[in-house]
């Protein structure tokens, strides 16, 4: 079995987004809840499976490196390459060690390690159960499994103010229906469940594991003058790279991947390409107001929170 979500997330701008994305997603207050709630200390085993360049080892690193093994599995040569690189520069008094494997086959024995985690993994995955039944193998009786996954559909679903002209209820409506539409067939065509975020506990108990419990991000967007945390800088910054630094191939298979998902979920072609006309004549529209207002320092908005979850669960003493 192979995961269906197709991009290459070493490629250079698909690899900028996972790191960007990770810049501020939890707070530092948080993460201290996390590893407390964990039960996380130092000479550990942890496993990350979808490691990525390895953001989980080092954001929690602190909590339990000492003298504990961090192993990262991803299914991408290029970012573990980065990633053990890297490694050196956040894993003293502890090891880092990284191998290429899949998450339906992870290339560890059974019952070795202490901690499992993953992140936004399960939501790109045609049969999250079965990844779910291997993090669970590997882990020690008694060892604690986590899973950050987010609930993308129903944060879509919420609402957010802008000093941008807001769309009309019709055009937000043919918004989410279209959203709707294309998180389905995205399902269908096994390239995962894009409101996975709220399953996961459900899913965990289904597969015995035991004091099962979840803690939301709190971590909340808004940004207005006079622009003064390091967050509002940070997300500055990158709204102004999104619309000027724009790669056309990318957006071209950004648009062909939306439209065969749409269509899948049971949406018609000249629905999607309505859309697409609509969606790309309101970007030429509001970019130009938007790196407008941000030269003035007179933009604002705010998205609220993400609806994204760290769910854990217990194997069970044997």
């Amino acid at each position: 079995m192979e995961n269906k979500d197709r991009r290459d997330w070493s490629e250079k701008d698909l690899k900028k987004h996972i790191v960007d994305q990770r810049k501020y997603l939890w707070r530092e207050s948080t993460i201290e809840r996390i590893a407390s709630w964990l039960n996380l200390s130092s000479g550990m085993t942890a496993v990350d499976v979808g490691c990525g360049l390895g953001y989980l080892g080092w954001t929690f690193w602190r909590h339990y490196g000492r003298g504990s093994t961090y192993i990262g599995v991803d299914c991408s040569i290029k970012l573990l390459r980065e990633a053990q690189e890297t490694s050196p520069d956040w894993s003293g008094g502890g090891s880092a060690f990284f191998a290429n494997g899949s998450s339906y086959n992870l290339p560890l024995p059974d019952e070795c390690a202490d901690w499992v985690m993953c992140q936004t993994l399960l939501m790109h995955l045609e049969f999250p159960v079965d990844a779910m039944n291997e993090m669970i193998r590997i882990t020690k009786p008694g060892g604690v499994i986590m899973c950050m996954e987010p609930d993308n559909i129903s944060a879509s679903l919420g609402t957010s103010y802008s000093s941008i002209p807001s769309f009309s209820i019709r055009e937000k409506l043919l918004h989410l229906k279209v959203l709707l539409i294309w998180a389905e067939g995205r399902k269908k065509l096994g390239r995962g469940d894009w409101g996975i975020g709220k399953k996961v506990p459900k899913m965990m108990a289904d597969l015995g594991l035991m004091n099962i419990d979840a803690l939301y991000n709190d971590s909340s967007r808004f940004t207005h003058p006079p622009y003064e945390t390091d967050v509002q800088k940070y997300d500055i910054e990158k709204m102004r790279e999104s619309i000027m630094e724009k790669n056309e191939d990318t957006k071209k298979l950004l648009w062909k991947e939306y439209k065969e998902c749409f269509l899948a979920g049971g949406g018609s072609l000249s629905s999607f390409y309505r859309y697409k006309r609509f969606a790309e004549t309101r970007s030429d529209q509001l970019e130009p107001l938007i790196l407008e207002q941000l030269e003035n320092k007179t933009y604002y908005g705010g998205i609220g929170g993400s609806h994204f979850f760290c769910i854990r669960g217990f194997k069970p003493e044997k």
